[in-house]
């Protein structure tokens, strides 16, 4: 259904800015996160609902679900699909037909990890994988990267960062960017001939790319991050309701507008950036943390 001016009144929309193209896919939806197109379906997770969606473009479906997960992320790992379950601090390896292969939750030295988020392919089979820590301004700084090999072997790459959130690899191959949330800022990381990461830099802050939106606060941080088909970097600024598109020049190309304020995150369909899927979150302080997916399309 396209938005109507009442539903936007409905779900706290922010009706201020154009809105052009953006769709429903689902209106009812618990903390939705992690978009992915796959196979001519759209997958997404849900923090708040059973775990892994699906959308064939008409009817929505439950595709696997684990109570306790809190489901944060998504992605393609070689045929199979990878969940990140922030609450119960594991990724889980799902086959074709939503069946569970193995739970990953420490990496190849014993140590746990905490709030896994989000992931981004590596290129070659794996996968980093952000594990935030506590979002909170006030918490200990514990967000950390780490690597997934695909044979199953995690390695702790990089820590100590303010809640790691999305995270791509660069458009030159050879830098690995990774938002550091309750910092307002992404951060550079070279990718090292052994696969380890160099010492980081700030590779841009929101507050120097877009002006900020009213009323925005510190936790209204980068979330979902992208290098897009188009080769420009797409942000999700969770609490401002929008997406910055963002050159390899660190020059904004335009901003997309969401109508719900928390956008957790976003990814391409099969017509590359032309069409845009996007999750957030209109209330993610309170249960039942309602949200919504939407497809934006040029």
């Amino acid at each position: 259904m396209r938005l109507s001016l009442g539903a936007c009144a409905a779900m706290l929309f922010l009706c201020g800015a154009s809105r052009a193209g953006m769709m429903v896919v689902d209106a009812h939806s618990a903390y939705p996160e992690g978009p992915l197109w796959r196979a001519g379906r759209l997958y997404f997770v849900e923090y708040a609902g059973p775990g892994v969606r699906v959308w064939d473009g008409k009817r929505l479906a439950v595709f696997w679900g684990r109570p306790g997960c809190g489901a944060s992320g998504l992605i393609d790992f070689g045929r199979h699909l990878l969940v990140a379950c922030y609450d119960s601090n594991s990724l889980v390896e799902l086959d074709e037909e939503g069946h569970e292969v193995r739970v990953l939750a420490r990496d190849a030295g014993g140590k746990p990890f905490v709030g896994p988020n989000d992931f981004a392919a590596d290129g070659a089979g794996g996968v980093y994988f952000s594990a935030s820590g506590v979002f909170d301004l006030a918490a200990p700084i514990t967000g950390a990267v780490l690597h997934l090999t695909a044979d199953g072997r995690i390695t702790e790459l990089a820590n100590t960062i303010h809640y790691s959130n999305g995270l791509t690899v660069a458009k030159d191959g050879r830098h690995l960017l990774v938002a550091e949330m309750l910092a307002g800022r992404i951060l550079s990381f070279p990718i090292e001939a052994d696969g380890t990461l160099g010492p980081r830099s700030v590779w841009a802050r929101l507050e120097d790319l877009a002006r900020p939106t009213a009323g925005e606060d510190a936790f209204d941080g980068p979330d979902g991050l992208k290098l897009g088909p188009d080769g420009n970097y797409y942000i999700a600024q969770n609490g401002s309701g929008r997406i910055l598109v963002v050159g390899a020049d660190k020059k904004l190309v335009r901003i997309i507008a969401v109508p719900s304020r928390y956008v957790t995150n976003m990814n391409f369909g099969a017509d590359g950036a032309a069409t845009l899927f996007i999750t957030a979150a209109v209330d993610p302080w309170k249960t039942p943390f309602p949200g919504a997916v939407y497809r934006w399309t040029r």
